[in-house]
Order: structure tokens, then sequence, then C-alpha cells
């Protein structure tokens, strides 16, 4: 396979303790992983999207979507999931590697635009935007030079750095060039990720009253609309406040109790 410039990996699995089967759970008449496919494919820097799934039995249904829907797939190990990136660099090289996990619905095109700009004009090892982790959860986006995950791949040893991808990079910020996104409106407690029962229940609400409309609505619009409609974070943020700049909801904050 040729290579390209920037490259998606989304890291999906069907086996979640906490809410089987969610990669291919119904949102809006689409299962979630066709939305996370679609909305990364919309940014306009990203060259191509690869998903990278375990080769267990549990995950055959959603390597068959993959294959059904041309969606460029390799399988490899469960738990080694940095063996697993890199044979996705194997069979689909490139020079910068973007980290999204499947469980990310609403990830935003724009967003990985700007984070894959960041990286490129800094020339950075890596990029994220996920420390300080002040973004809502749902929007994690990491970026990484293909030949810098190779070389921790070469010499990561612990379990721990071998089932989180970046890890090894994380914990010795000193030793790559990296940078850092953070989100002024600081929302870490507003939950926009499907890992439970009550996170779908609130993506469902978003989807069927925003995304159905604006299938590549930013996170702008989708905060716009939790504004609107704040019973929807109590779904699953409860105790939550944040604000929101007056041009983007008239300046009130919202409270979730």
């Amino acid at each position: 396979m040729n290579s390209v410039k920037n490259q998606i990996v989304i890291q999906g699995r069907m086996s979640s303790t906490r809410l089987p089967g969610k990669t291919l759970m119904d949102l809006a008449g689409r299962p979630v992983i066709e939305h996370v496919v679609r909305r990364c494919r919309a940014a306009l820097t990203v060259d191509r999207v690869v998903v990278a799934l375990p080769d267990a039995t549990v995950d055959d249904s959603l390597y068959h979507w993959c294959v059904a829907n041309d969606v460029p797939c390799v399988r490899g190990s469960t738990e080694d999931v940095l063996s697993r990136y890199i044979k996705a660099l194997n069979a689909f090289p490139c020079v910068n590697m973007v980290r999204i996990t499947a469980d990310c619905p609403l990830v935003d095109p724009g967003l990985l635009d700007s984070l894959l700009y960041m990286h490129t004009s800094m020339q950075n090892d890596y990029t994220s935007n996920v420390g300080p982790p002040d973004f809502p959860k749902g929007f994690d986006i990491e970026v990484v030079r293909a030949e810098v995950l190779r070389h921790i791949d070469s010499i990561a040893e612990l379990q721990t750095h071998r089932e989180h991808v970046t890890l090894y990079i994380r914990e010795r910020p000193g030793e790559f060039k990296s940078a850092s996104m953070s989100f002024a409106l600081e929302m870490p407690d507003v939950r926009l990720t499907l890992d439970r029962p009550e996170d779908y229940q609130a993506l469902q609400k978003i989807f069927d009253g925003l995304v159905i409309h604006k299938p590549l609505c930013s996170i702008y619009e989708i905060l716009a609309y939790l504004h609107e409609h704040p019973e929807i974070l109590a779904i699953n943020s409860a105790g939550v406040q944040f604000n929101l700049p007056a041009g983007l909801c008239g300046g009130s904050s919202l409270l979730c109790r």
C-alpha cells in the first residue's frame, strides 16, 4: 500500500466490559463506527482512515462491517495494542499517525485538522489535546510521527506501555518534541464518549436532535445544543457545570443536577 502523509488509525473492539458491542450500536440509523469513520474522513488534512481491531472472534462482526464498507482494516493482539498499531503502519505506511478510539462518535473534523496543522508546523514527535485533559470526553486526539511510534515499539517492554499506545511518550516529555492543545472552556467532566449505558442514552438524544440534521457538526455546535437541552447532560454528566462564551449561547452558565 502506498504511503501517505497523515493517517488516522481508529482503535476499536466489541468486547467492552461496561457496554459490550458498543462499536456497532445504532445512532441515528448508523452504527457508531460509521460515524467515527465518516467524521475522521471529513478532516481536510487526513489522507486515509484505517481501523485496527483485535483478532478475537467477538470482533469478527466489526471486521465484516469494515470489509463490507471498504474501510481499510488490520487485526492484531487484543492486549498488545501498540503492536496492533504497528501492524497498521506496516500495512498502511504514513508519516504522521493520528490515534482515535472507536467510542468517540462525535470526533470533530476541524479539531483533527487543527491538531495536525499544529503537529506538522512545529515538526513535533507527538501532539495531543489530552494533557491537560480539559476537552470534553470523546474528543481526545493524539498525533505521533510513525517513525517515533516504531521506535517506541522496539524498546517498550512494560505491559502498560504496550496496552496504552502513547503512554511511553507521555511519561517522558523530555525525550520527545511534544506539544499540547488546551481547551479554554475546561470541560473534562462532560461525557460525549460511549462507555456506559447512560452515555448511549445521552448520545442517542444528541444524534436524533442535532447530528441527524448536521452530520458534521462541530464541538461548538454540540455544546450550544447541550446548552439548549441541559436535560441531556444530566443523563450521564450529573453535577457538571460550565460556562459557554456569550457568542455561543448567550453567556449563561449550564449546571446539570
